[in-house]
């Protein structure tokens, strides 16, 4: 059993049936006479039952044009009159379950046609229960908790047809086991325990039995745990400071304390309009209250937690709320503390997440939500802003469907540590809810995109570059037109400013995703002088084309040699004359004029693509190698060489170390080193130097983490003590390399945080201050990244393997 339902949620999603249907237009053949007697002798196929009624559950709720009420009854009688076809209760249990842990939205519409089932045939009702208490104790033990959590919430649904107390005592078993778990500071897993067992309240609520009392009760037990602080919470607020611009207890809260106060807000009062609290979700049994009253109940099946659930508990983060539509004069979605809030989120989210194999699907979904819950929840789609308070009348809902479905993609967007897929991922959602409903999302976007805009000051750093990151590529889709115009005034700000480095940082993007004269041509005239004329060139210049630079002719030599694939003895010969000169000029370093002259060299003859430089980098791979051997200032000397020649395109420089990292080249320290000693502390408003050192962390941590992985399956596998005694020597390697990282990025930004005049000579005291505020962004994002990896606190460690220096993540709330 534990098997075949890991099978359904590792490949769940892909099969056929997998979201909303769509019309699809008949083809036609010619009406010529053989077409019509081919037509009129082909035999009628008749749908069988099993197929009609997986057709008909598959699209529950999906079409306004069609009453709930009769897709239910028409679900119900089909399954129970034919409850003795074997093919057909196969079929429908295993579409029934396949739309629970994939399609959330539709599970308070289908426990109602199961209560509806249970009323007409109680074997039949009795068969589904048992199903899903089976599925329910399958997830549990293989660790799949949101399929858990889809399943209860199901089982929720069906609390009317159940005895006794349902399905609170699985729940508050799950918050006694949360309880045991905080015990042995496992903080993220017992969050995710409670979050299941709140998050299920609502649904019972909402379900033909509910029963406040049992709710309170389960409540009182969960305050003390939702109100534990997870280790590394305090980094992993979407705003610094303190300066969140909406409510102020949802700043740098996890989200089930939101959910647990909410709970109990809705349940000490009476709620003054229907659609808020457990009002919003969806009841589609009231339609059948006359049937359901003499249905048969069932006991709950036996649902055992499992002692220790097998998923990795160290990379649990609590999830920190986040908003981009926090108007406190129109509530166009939910405030934070309103119950409502977290029921539409928790719903859109799955979906997001689950549904990862088709975006078209995810995106069809949520321009719909307004199908999935309670009529008064929302107002009608697409209604501008300027109307919206006027539309829903004195009592009405005031929530736009689109800004809820929107808020809650920008809400996993930015989420931190990091999101749950690919930041792409989400791009491309919203850039497919605008191509379906351009009136309704686009102005919910650029209501969006000003709320970023305005509140970047007391942002995350690490959320602007993902802002810029996704303004950018967004605006690639849609011909790159936005109205620059509104934000002329901070043109006049210091480039280090986090407005002026956003607009900066959004037009780099632009030009790597397309080019700087069509981009300069979407721009109003006051931004064209932030493109340059060396940006607008196909090819960088090769500096020493020049006759006033140095070595120029024996430079022009290199580039010919290597263009020219010349034996590497001969290209020696001309860098040995460069260091000769050098020495005869007095040059401080000779080895770094001809380093230089190599390194640009590459540059130059691999400018016309990415596939260029990589084969001319694989082709000088041994020599530069043995470049890098030197020294570690030879191999930050490459990172800034390349850099140097992609100056005026330093993206494309950022993509190139990273190859030359890949081939170990350069190492991660010496990339890091040169964006924070040599690039200078005004990088660190750039998006390229944030990128070098943000990828180059991240690889480091990835593959300590996989070799920790890896370490853990040798131990219990037939490997020899000799093989692991090896083994460990390189994952005690790459620690130490990842040690020596963490203090490097430490000590370079805790200096430019803490930065004299004597360090910022010639630099205004605005800009100074903002270099300083960049610096101690940094800080605390890559203190964040740090301490994820290591899943402890942030352990400074000295290079020569000494007593570490630890740095709490709690210490960082004040950056």
């Amino acid at each position: 059993m534990g098997d075949y339902y890991r099978g359904r949620e590792e490949g769940r999603g892909g099969g056929r049936g997998g979201g909303p249907r769509r019309s699809q237009k008949r083809r036609y053949r010619d009406d010529d006479d053989d077409d019509k007697d081919y037509r009129r002798s082909r035999p009628y196929e008749r749908e069988d039952p099993a197929s009609r009624l997986r057709r008909d559950t598959i699209s529950i709720a999906e079409s306004p044009l069609t009453k709930i009420e009769d897709t239910i009854n028409l679900i119900a009688t089909s399954f129970t009159s034919n409850f003795d076809n074997e093919e057909l209760r196969n079929t429908f249990l295993n579409t029934l379950l396949s739309l629970v842990v994939e399609q959330p939205f539709k599970i308070p519409f289908l426990a109602a046609a199961v209560l509806v089932i249970n009323s007409q045939n109680a074997e039949a009702g009795k068969l589904i229960l048992n199903e899903f208490g089976r599925a329910a104790q399958a997830y549990l033990t293989e660790g799949f908790l949101t399929s858990a959590k889809l399943v209860l919430r199901f089982l929720a649904g069906l609390q009317g047809m159940v005895g006794g107390d349902g399905l609170y005592p699985v729940l508050s078993g799950m918050v006694d086991q949360a309880s045991g778990y905080l015990a042995t500071e496992e903080v993220g897993l017992a969050l995710d325990l409670v979050w299941i067992a709140l998050i299920t309240i609502p649904y019972i609520l909402a379900s033909s039995r509910s029963d406040n009392n049992l709710a309170s009760e389960l409540l009182k037990k969960t305050s003390p745990i939702t109100e534990v602080k997870h280790r590394m919470q305090s980094l992993l607020g979407p705003f610094t400071g303190g300066n969140a611009p909406y409510d102020a207890r949802a700043q740098g809260t996890h989200n089930a304390r939101i959910l647990q106060l909410s709970l109990e807000a809705y349940l000490g009062s009476e709620p003054s309009k229907l659609f808020h609290g457990v009002g919003c979700l969806p009841r589609p049994y009231e339609t059948f209250l006359t049937e359901l009253e003499g249905a048969t109940k069932h006991p709950m099946p036996e649902i055992t937690l499992p002692y220790d659930y097998p998923v990795d508990k160290s990379s649990i983060m609590p999830n920190v709320y986040f908003s981009v539509f926090a108007d406190p004069n129109v509530e166009t979605v939910p405030p934070p503390m309103e119950l409502a809030s977290t029921l539409f989120r928790d719903a859109i989210v799955d979906t997001i997440d689950i549904l990862d194999c088709n975006r078209l699907v995810v995106s069809r979904f949520l321009i719909e939500i307004d199908c999935y819950f309670s009529p008064n929840a929302f107002i009608k789609r697409a209604v501008p802003f300027d109307r919206v308070i006027e539309t829903a009348g004195a009592e009405g809902s005031t929530w736009k469907p689109e800004d809820v479905a929107v808020d809650a993609i920008f809400s996993q967007l930015y989420k931190l540590p990091g999101p749950g897929h690919k930041l792409v991922y989400y791009h491309s959602i919203l850039t497919e809810l605008c191509k379906l409903a351009p009136a309704a999302v686009a102005p919910s976007l650029g209501r969006a995109i000003r709320f970023m805009y305005k509140n970047l000051e007391s942002m995350d750093t690490e959320l602007i570059y993902r802002f810029v990151d996704w303004f950018s590529h967004h605006l690639s889709n849609f011909g790159f037109t936005w109205k620059w115009a509104e934000w002329n005034e901070n043109l006049t700000l210091p480039d280090v400013h986090p407005k002026k480095a956003f607009i900066l940082g959004a037009l780099e993007k632009e030009i790597r995703l397309s080019f700087a004269t069509r981009i300069k041509g979407t721009i109003p005239d006051p931004y064209k002088e932030l493109i340059s004329e060396a940006k607008e060139k196909e090819q960088p210049h090769f500096k020493y084309d020049s006759e006033d630079e140095p070595f120029c002719k024996e430079a022009k030599e290199v580039l010919h040699a290597v263009a020219d694939k010349k034996e590497d003895a001969e290209v020696d010969a001309i860098l040995a004359k460069i260091i000769e000169l050098a020495k005869d000029s007095g040059v401080a370093d000779p080895l770094f004029v001809a380093r230089d002259a190599y390194v640009t060299a590459i540059c130059h003859i691999g400018a016309k693509s990415l596939s260029h430089v990589l084969s001319c980098i694989e082709r000088c791979k041994e020599k530069l190698l043995a470049i890098g051997n030197e020294s570690p200032d030879a191999r930050r000397q490459i990172v800034g060489s390349v850099l140097s020649y992609w100056e005026d395109q330093p993206g494309i420089g950022a993509n190139v170390v990273d190859k030359l990292l890949n081939y170990s080249i350069v190492t991660p320290l010496s990339v890091v080193e040169w964006v924070l000693h040599d690039a200078g502390n005004k990088a660190l408003s750039h998006t390229h130097a944030w990128e070098m050192v943000s990828t180059t962390i991240n690889k480091v941590n990835t593959r300590v983490r996989q070799m920790v992985a890896a370490r853990q399956v040798m131990s219990i596998n037939d490997y020899t003590e000799e093989q692991l005694a090896v083994y460990s020597q390189t994952l005690n390697a790459a620690e130490i390399e990842q040690g020596m990282l963490l203090k490097a990025v430490t000590d370079a930004l805790t200096a430019m945080s803490d930065s004299s005049d004597e360090m910022n000579g010639g630099i205004d005291v605005e800009s100074k201050a903002w270099m300083q505020w960049w610096a101690k962004g940094w800080l605390r994002a890559f203190s964040r990244k740090f301490g994820v990896a290591e899943g402890t606190v942030v352990e400074l460690r000295a290079a020569g393997g000494g007593p570490p220096t630890k740095l709490e993540p709690e210490d960082m709330d004040t950056m």
